[in-house]
């Protein structure tokens, strides 16, 4: 039966009742938790002491729009920026400083992308600092089939720098700049002219309706950066694997999945901290990409390319043995050592930093500290990585390559024989075959075409030439 309008609203209202019987121990909450009330004279103080001084600030509509947006309409979102900013705020500021840019700059990737380097908006936009293909490319940044430099954290920041610095040195007024950076000097060049003033207050309104909001936003994510424990707001900072990082240039390719099994890393956190390249791997390069990766593992990832070049045969017998076509086993959770670290007369967040090769950022997350001033004596908690050590490759039979699952195999072409290289890898060394029928290591030397049969059976730990069985999988150069 159908039931009348009414008898909903007179449900409704019941359910809104029964809600207010509740007694007062059923709605009790962790005061840490609670939402504090929106007090508009006080973000009105708050915000004439924001840590930006580059555009006037005023509390209109949609500078207030914003702010609730992130303090209360949005509250987990804004956890997770200010989570992010611990990534990225020091590769901002460092460039900055390196382009003489004001710092306050760094608020611009809130809300150009929410700190997301894998941003793309609906026009095509993409990265931290949204680059369109176009204005990417004028900035020198590649973008190709196998790579995408404007989700490159480091190089497209760089490019940013040099955009902003364009477009200040064209208007001479941070507000028009970024007005410009938003939606190109041409339209802010039109709305000066009609407004017959360079104020941005005064001419927001002869620019496009996002642009218009473009200042406000900033101002707004200042705002939330400076004060969101004033919200309550709880950072949601990353797994220190994408804290704790180094970037280093590489001219070889390198699929992410080789990178996997030498340091014992999880694809994602490859993919995380390294999100330019569309295939699943590094292709080669005379000039160099970057690859990022968490300090801990860097060590062992630099003595693999020692190992791999011609030049570093030194190093090789740190992997005589074959490196093994398995996924990284990640039992072992990555291991960080918590420690206390005590402050000494003349020492400065930014000293302590730089000698624990973290950054004054994270110095300040892991203390919740409010400000940079620092007394002797004062005990900081810090983190530390426990290098990890690639182990020598055993020398083992061939049953050790037997459990490669096919799934995580691409077939390759063009070898006269069936055989697969891992997804994603296009470049890599080296190919894997399922043997179709029984042969000794000598004849299957032969039948895969290879020169010598005994750095082939080297290759693949084979030290007596005894028949291997059907199915058995081979490691071969390609």
């Amino acid at each position: 039966m159908k039931l009348p309008h009414y008898t909903f609203y007179t449900l409704f209202i019941l359910f809104v009742g029964l809600v207010a019987a509740q007694p007062a121990w059923a709605n009790d909450t962790d005061p840490e938790d609670e939402i504090p009330e929106y007090n508009e004279e006080e973000v009105k103080k708050r915000l004439e002491y924001l840590s930006q001084d580059l555009v006037e600030v005023k509390y209109v509509t949609a500078v207030k729009g914003y702010i609730k947006g992130y303090v209360l309409r949005n509250r987990k979102h804004s956890e997770i920026v200010l989570g992010r900013s611990i990534q990225y705020f020091p590769i901002f500021e460092h460039y900055l400083e390196k382009h003489q840019l004001p710092e306050a700059l760094k608020y611009l990737p809130i809300v150009e992308s929410a700190l997301d380097p894998k941003a793309m908006s609906w026009v095509g936009a993409g990265g931290l600092w949204q680059f369109m293909p176009a204005t990417g490319k004028e900035r020198g940044l590649d973008i190709n089939k196998y790579v995408d430099e404007r989700y490159d954290p480091i190089k497209s920041t760089e490019a940013a720098m040099v955009h902003l610095r364009r477009q200040y040195d064209r208007f001479d007024d941070w507000a028009l700049a970024l007005a410009a950076y938003n939606s190109g000097s041409g339209r802010v060049s039109r709305a000066i002219k009609r407004a017959r003033s360079k104020n941005f207050w005064r001419l927001m309104r002869y620019l496009p309706r996002e642009t218009r909001n473009y200042v406000p936003a900033f101002i707004a994510a200042t705002y939330l950066v400076d004060y969101f424990e004033s919200h309550n707001l709880k950072p949601e900072y990353p797994e220190l694997d994408l804290q704790i990082t180094e970037t280093i240039r590489v001219y070889d390719n390198h699929s992410f999945y080789r990178i996997a099994q030498v340091t014992d890393l999880p694809l994602d956190i490859i993919e995380a901290l390294n999100p330019s390249y569309k295939k699943g791997y590094i292709p080669s390069s005379r000039e160099g990409h970057y690859l990022t990766l968490p300090i801990r593992v860097m060590e062992a990832f630099k003595a693999y390319v020692a190992a791999s070049r011609p030049d570093s045969k030194q190093f090789m017998p740190v992997f005589s043995g074959p490196v093994y076509f398995t996924r990284p086993s990640n039992q072992a959770k990555p291991s960080y050592i918590k420690s206390t670290y005590v402050v000494i007369e003349g020492e400065t967040l930014r000293s302590i930093a730089s000698d624990l090769k973290v950054s004054v950022h994270q110095i300040k997350a892991w203390n919740k500290l409010k400000s940079s001033e620092l007394i002797p004596g004062q005990e900081l908690i810090v983190f530390t990585p426990e290098k990890f050590k690639r182990l020598i490759d055993r020398e083992e039979t061939m049953s050790i390559l037997a459990p490669i699952a096919v799934s995580s195999l691409k077939e390759l072409d063009g070898y006269g024989f069936r055989s697969y290289i891992p997804k994603g890898d296009q470049l890599g060394h080296f190919f894997y075959f399922p043997i179709p029928e029984k042969m000794r290591p000598d004849e299957l030397a032969a039948y895969l075409r290879q020169e010598d049969a005994e750095a082939f059976k080297q290759l693949n730990g084979l030290e007596k030439n005894k028949k291997l069985k059907q199915g058995t999988w081979v490691k071969v150069n390609r």
